[in-house]
């Protein structure tokens, strides 16, 4: 161990613990592995760059990654260092709604078919428009997750449907 027994380890407070600071519960290996495994995502060949033993067929490594991937404080070092790499990146909720705005954007602007021309031996506009809805829907998809959108709405069936559906576009709760 690097210092600290995983029997004192305060899972409980992980989310709010720096990636060094859940380190000192883990030996160098666990380290390494953790590292390694954000890495290709490869639990077994993490585990054998990060120094176990591989055995026969790698069933020795795929065993040790297996067990170290259940373990709790690996499990928080590794969300840890996730967490600080996204910190680095600058990455926050606001900058994804801005990117999934472009995204959406770019998909429904209207771009036009082309067609080629054997006459001429050249690509030319054939006077229909195209947008791309399938990445469009996905984008809106996402963005309704992240800002919470996406609850259910229930409609009253005494009232007016088109008006309340027009209300939950517009954000208003319905129930």
């Amino acid at each position: 161990m690097s210092g600290r027994s995983k029997k004192s380890f305060p899972a409980e407070r992980a989310l709010q613990m720096t990636a060094r600071q859940i380190g000192a519960y883990l030996n160098d290996r666990e380290k390494k592995f953790a590292a390694e495994y954000l890495r290709d995502l490869n639990q077994t060949q993490a585990a054998i760059r990060a120094g176990y033993s591989a055995g026969k067929d790698n069933a020795s490594a795929a065993a040790t990654a297996s067990r170290l991937m259940r373990d709790p404080c690996v499990r928080a070092y590794r969300a840890a260092l996730i967490r600080e790499s996204v910190e680095d990146m600058d990455v926050s909720r606001e900058s994804v709604v801005l990117k999934l705005l472009e995204i959406y954007q770019r998909c429904m602007a209207a771009v036009p078919v082309l067609e080629w021309n054997s006459d001429t031996q050249s690509w030319e506009e054939s006077g229909e428009w195209r947008f791309d809805a399938r990445g469009a829907a996905k984008a809106l998809e996402q963005l309704t997750k992240l800002l919470g959108l996406d609850a259910p709405v229930k409609l009253d069936a005494g009232g007016d449907g088109l008006e309340a559906l027009l209300g939950a576009l517009q954000g208003e709760k319905i129930y």
